[in-house]
């Protein structure tokens, strides 16, 4: 079995604490009670916030141009704003959201030879 999500875990647990007792869950889950209490009670982080501000951005800036732009234009845009976001946290971002840019298609090349 791979790496455990605690947050999904608690997730669940806050979301099911009316049916069962935590204690139970956390036995049955493979996690501690304490772990779970003090997620409960742990200030959302800096990171967090920041990312859900973005996302509005991001939102904003992806609908303003019609769904055309991608990661790589969202960034560029959210620097020119003044934003200071890496290259990756971009696309992170746009499938959090579940958005992405238009694909282009094919280009076609047009030239003179062959043209008879």
């Amino acid at each position: 079995m791979g790496e455990v999500d605690h947050k999904v875990i608690y997730r669940f647990m806050d979301l099911h604490q009316e049916e069962h007792r935590i204690a139970t869950m956390a036995r049955v889950l493979g996690v501690s009670r304490s772990g779970y209490y003090a997620w409960k009670t742990r200030p959302v982080s800096s990171r967090a916030r920041t990312d859900e501000l973005l996302k509005k951005e991001i939102s904003n800036v992806h609908a303003l141009h019609e769904g055309a732009y991608g990661a790589p234009r969202i960034h560029g845009e959210l620097q020119r704003q003044g934003w200071k976001v890496s290259r990756k946290r971009v696309p992170r971002l746009m499938r959090e959201l579940g958005i992405h840019g238009l694909a282009r298609g094919p280009r076609r090349r047009r030239g003179l030879t062959g043209a008879e």
